[in-house]
């Protein structure tokens, strides 16, 4: 039995290391994205310019609506650093306001999606969850490994379960749990496809919130990877008017 339990492990930080290996072929990306939002028999649209740039396993990103026309400009910076608190601001340009999203706020849903700010800076590095590997399930007739990561700090999910391809370690499918273990909301990764260098990038997500009846799909379009962005671009003072 404990051999068993010690070829789990290590079965489980291989898992993890071959996500890693593909998620660290992007050392930047730039993308067209849009946001629907289907709550109440209704649908919103967002659409906005994607930028995230790597520095190994921390990164930065910058989002910039485009629509709707009285949310244009409208701007976002995320900087997210393993092992410390995500730190994100926000700049409005119709009041030349920058306003930085901390503590409780990271929680709050990002532009009346299924998604929080917290989620727009990755809620979790990969090494700062407690992975285990729970078993074996086939998503869309793909094999996958279905592993378990506990946040070794506070985030808004007590827990989440990913299920990772076995063919290619490509996460198709998250599901967020709240600290009492109850699913919050799942998310299904499609239109995988390849890019430069062999890095992998699915541009489909949806995500569905039981407990709100909404669902947020996010695609993206027109993505170029590895291209050298600058890092002057990722910079608080950076914003308009700074």
């Amino acid at each position: 039995m404990i051999a068993i339990l010690f070829a789990i492990q290590l079965s489980a930080g291989a898992v993890v290391a071959r996500v890693k290996e593909g998620d660290l072929k992007i050392h930047d990306l730039q993308a067209r994205t849009r946001l629907e939002l289907v709550s109440a028999g209704e649908t919103k649209s967002r659409s906005f310019d994607l930028l995230l740039k790597r520095d190994g396993v921390d990164y930065r990103a910058l989002i910039v609506l485009r629509e709707p026309e009285t949310m244009k400009g409208t701007t976002f910076l995320v900087h997210a650093a393993r092992g410390e608190r995500n730190r994100q601001w926000a700049y409005f340009p119709d009041l030349d306001l920058v306003r930085e999203i901390a503590g409780k706020s990271q929680d709050d849903s990002f532009l009346g999606s299924d998604i929080t700010y917290g989620d727009l800076a990755g809620g979790a590095h990969l090494d700062d969850l407690l992975h285990r590997l729970v078993g074996e399930e086939a998503i869309d007739g793909a094999p996958c490994y279905v592993m378990e990561g506990v946040p070794r700090h506070r985030i808004a999910y007590g827990k989440l379960r990913g299920w990772v391809r076995m063919e290619d370690f490509v996460t198709v499918k998250v599901q967020f749990f709240d600290e009492a273990g109850a699913l919050m909301k799942e998310a299904r990764i499609s239109d995988i496809r390849e890019l430069d260098g062999g890095a992998k990038l699915g541009h489909r997500i949806e995500l569905v919130n039981a407990a709100a009846h909404s669902r947020t799909v996010l695609t993206f379009s027109d993505v170029v990877i590895n291209q050298g962005l600058s890092d002057e671009r990722f910079r608080e003072e950076s914003f308009p008017g700074r």
